[in-house]
């Protein structure tokens, strides 16, 4: 299939790139000053405690940044210059290069994500008695979806925009917006249900690191962080916990694939109408 050829090409470009090698090496240079830095090497600590700010982190700037970075002037790149027509005469249809794309940039993706991440990860790994590498594999999991979520966010965009400084501007103003969303309503006295909470993207990646767990211990129905609250609760009163399908953390899936799936296709429906 042609996609492939588009992701082969995307990933060796990638490899070339000087921006993703120098990215790599700031995110690599920061985590592990902050893990040293909020790591008090007394081995007293949990791994999710110790880790706890590298996440916050990580979760907050890093993984959306570097997610954008990747993508979010892949296609409007190559319309710039002309090498678009190139792609498509080869020929490969426009969804195709949409799909090369996306999977090009999400291997580039999650190798940023271990270049940068696993060496920190595990300075604080061999920093703490309670150290479970089960939890450093969930982590690493769950910060490679976040950042797939991304890229199909910045391709999405990049899609849609007609220049660069347009993409640019709509990488930033999508970063605040997906961040802050839950923030602003909350400040405005709105207090959103349980499943609207669910789209939050910070929401999604704490279930996504909480999730294999729950699978490991065939507890498919266990709910979302957002019900934590109810959670607590219940397991205080010794009662059943039971919430609906949208609610249960395995739903999280579901997000991840509207997060992807949502933005490309919009991308998609501008792009194969626009006039190249």
């Amino acid at each position: 299939m042609s996609w492939t050829a588009i992701a082969k090409k995307d990933l060796q470009d990638s490899i070339r790139s000087r921006t993703l090698w120098a990215t790599i090496g700031i995110f690599l240079g920061l985590i592990l000053l902050l893990s040293w830095l909020f790591t008090d090497g007394s081995g007293e600590e949990t791994f999710i405690a110790a880790a706890g700010f590298t996440f916050l982190i990580g979760v907050l700037f890093f993984i959306p940044m570097a997610g954008l970075l990747l993508s979010v002037k892949s296609i409007i790149r190559e319309r710039n210059s002309g090498t678009i027509n190139l792609l498509l005469s080869l020929p490969h249809t426009r969804g195709e290069m949409i799909l090369g794309k996306f999977v090009g940039r999400s291997v580039v993706m999650v190798v940023t994500v271990l270049a940068g991440f696993l060496p920190a990860l595990l300075y604080i790994f061999v920093q703490v008695d309670e150290a479970d590498f089960i939890q450093l594999l969930t982590f690493l999991f769950a910060l490679s979806v976040f950042g797939i979520m991304w890229i199909g966010i910045g391709i999405g965009l990049s899609a849609l925009v007609n220049s660069e400084t347009q993409a640019t501007i709509a990488g930033v103003v999508m970063f605040a917006v997906l961040i802050l969303w839950p923030l602003i309503f909350e400040q405005a006295g709105i207090d959103l249900p349980s499943f609207a909470q669910r789209f939050w993207l910070l929401v999604i990646f704490a279930d996504l690191f909480f999730l294999p767990g729950r699978i490991a211990d065939g507890d498919f129905t266990f709910p979302s962080v957002v019900e934590f609250d109810e959670v607590l609760l219940e397991e205080i009163n010794d009662v059943a916990i039971s919430v609906g399908p949208h609610l249960q953390m395995w739903f999280v899936v579901v997000l991840v694939a509207f997060w992807i799936l949502l933005p490309i296709g919009v991308g998609y429906y501008r792009f194969s109408s626009t006039d190249l």
